[in-house]
């Protein structure tokens, strides 16, 4: 009864935040509340079938069927883990406030709707998390390889060899550029290599359940969201050192303690550091060439309100105009302020246009309702879906590849 009146909740909440997320680009506070309350409600009901149930009890049909008390703190500890990926999401400006409180609820929701979903209560959120981006992920991608393909007509005029000439002569420039830095970059590839030994090893040694291809995921999500955090430190030439020494004794302490297999840790180490270097570029390629530009829209006063995203070449200059000073917030990922747009607003009235551009955000709350209906509707995990999918176009691209060769 109670996973029947929490399946219509979430689905009525699911629809009902999508559509306001895509009609006015905000989740309402009123709504994430309501929901909050009416899940908060369906875990007392369960609660009181638990108590009625143990002490041998009915109310009519309340006590009948009933979760044994170890159900309560697992939900507990999923709900906690979720809204701590959440906050970090938000704090990263990954996710607005709106899309963090919304993925929030819904892992509440969902262990209501069925307490038996793999992964609960440990890394529910991460299948969870899986299943909203990567999703997500490919259907922009698709849709912005797409927008550059109704481009291409120009290509009959590319000219491959003086665009490979240019393009090398780039290359060179930013690498004499890159050279005095040598390095610092140096460094961050020890204290990468050393941050993965260490979390492929904790995972093995003390979180058992969290196998591939969970545990590099589980691994690359924690760098990934923390990245900004993370680079400064990572970058300093004492934690370097630290961390080689670490490395080294950590290395011993698992030969001789733990028995491990130092040649294949080190080589599925060197793996990961190389794949996760590979998506830092692949995601600054598709996020910041592709993505971004096409989110770029010119600024126009009038369309200035709350929640209003300003590009950062945009931020950048006008928070160093003098008369501004002062009067816009902290930059967030939940755009501009009531008081801030309003401060904008008087100051470039009168004003030439100017350069000026802001994001055309996207709506984000129909992914984390796609991605939650996933995850509650049976097809768990994303990527084991995906996966062997992922090895015939390899095969077929290889095959391809081989053909064009030989």
């Amino acid at each position: 009864m109670s996973a029947k009146l929490c399946l219509l909740l979430f689905l009525f909440l699911g629809f009902t935040a999508s559509y306001q997320d895509w009609r006015h680009r905000k989740i309402r506070n009123r709504l994430i509340l309501r929901g909050l309350g009416a899940g908060g409600a369906l875990l007392g009901l369960l609660f009181l079938n638990s108590v009625l149930g143990h002490l041998g009890l009915r109310l009519g049909r309340i006590g009948e069927f009933y979760f044994p008390w170890g159900y309560y703190p697992r939900v507990a500890l999923h709900v906690a883990l979720s809204f701590a990926a959440a906050f970090g999401l938000w704090r990263w400006s990954v996710w607005p406030a709106g899309d963090a409180k919304l993925f929030t609820l819904f892992s509440l929701l969902i262990v209501i709707i069925d307490p038996n979903l793999p992964g609960f209560p440990g890394f529910l959120f991460l299948l969870l998390l899986i299943n909203i981006f990567v999703p997500a992920g490919l259907v922009l991608g698709a849709e912005s390889a797409l927008k550059l393909a109704l481009k291409a007509g120009g290509l009959r005029r590319f000219e491959a060899r003086k665009w490979g000439k240019a393009r090398l002569e780039t290359a060179g420039i930013r690498l004499r550029e890159l050279w005095p830095y040598r390095l610092e970059y140096a460094v961050l590839a020890i204290n990468l290599f050393a941050l993965f030994f260490g979390l492929q090893a904790a995972q093995a040694r003390f979180v058992r359940g969290l196998g591939a291809p969970l545990g590099p995921l589980a691994a690359f999500l924690f760098v990934f969201v923390f990245w900004r955090l993370l680079i400064g430190v990572l970058k300093n030439k004492a934690v370097g050192a630290l961390a080689l020494a670490g490395l080294c004794a950590w290395t011993l302490a698992g030969t001789v303690l733990w028995h491990w297999d130092i040649a294949g840790r080190l080589w599925t180490t060197m793996k990961m550091t190389c794949s996760f270097g590979m998506l830092l570029s692949m995601g600054s390629f598709v996020f910041d060439w592709i993505i971004e530009r096409e989110s770029l829209r010119a600024l126009r006063t009038e369309e200035l309100a709350l929640g209003s995203v300003l590009s950062n070449q945009t931020w950048d200059r006008l928070a160093a105009e003098k008369e501004l000073s002062g009067k816009l917030a902290r930059r967030c990922v939940d755009g501009l302020t009531e008081e801030d747009a309003s401060a904008l607003r008087t100051w470039l009235a009168g004003r030439a246009p100017g350069d000026y551009t802001v994001y055309q955000t996207i709506p984000f709350a129909v992914w984390i309702f796609l991605g939650s209906l996933l995850t509650v509707s049976g097809c768990v995990n994303v990527m084991a879906v995906l996966t062997p999918w992922f090895g015939r176009v390899r095969a077929l691209l290889a095959a391809g590849a081989g053909r064009l060769f030989s």
